[in-house]
């Protein structure tokens, strides 16, 4: 797989994971939300609302969500200030259900 295959792939499976965060959000009944990603590109497009007009699959569901009656803020945070939050994100590995709220 080449790099740009891999960089388009990294960026597909965190918007996944940005729409389903979403999704789980508003589900539960939480009206506030902030979104922290480590993918500078990523939060540009949805930030610039690129994610409105793109053919990528999952950049216009986000901007639907991100256009209900909530409060959401997504922001860059560079990957050596997430460690506590991957390392969060490996412990659902152990769990049947797949899903872990901290």
């Amino acid at each position: 797989m080449s790099i740009q295959q891999t960089s388009r792939t990294v960026f597909r499976i965190e918007a996944r994971a940005i729409l389903e965060g979403l999704c789980i959000a508003w589900e539960k009944g939480y009206r506030q939300l902030e979104i922290e990603c480590d993918n500078t590109l990523l939060v540009e497009s949805v930030l610039m609302g690129s994610a409105a007009s793109s053919n990528l699959v999952k950049l216009h569901p986000i901007n639907v969500y991100l256009k209900r009656s909530w409060k959401t803020r997504i922001r860059h945070i560079p990957r050596s200030q997430k460690m506590a939050a991957d390392r969060m994100a490996k412990c659902t590995y152990d769990n049947q259900f797949g899903l872990k709220l901290f």
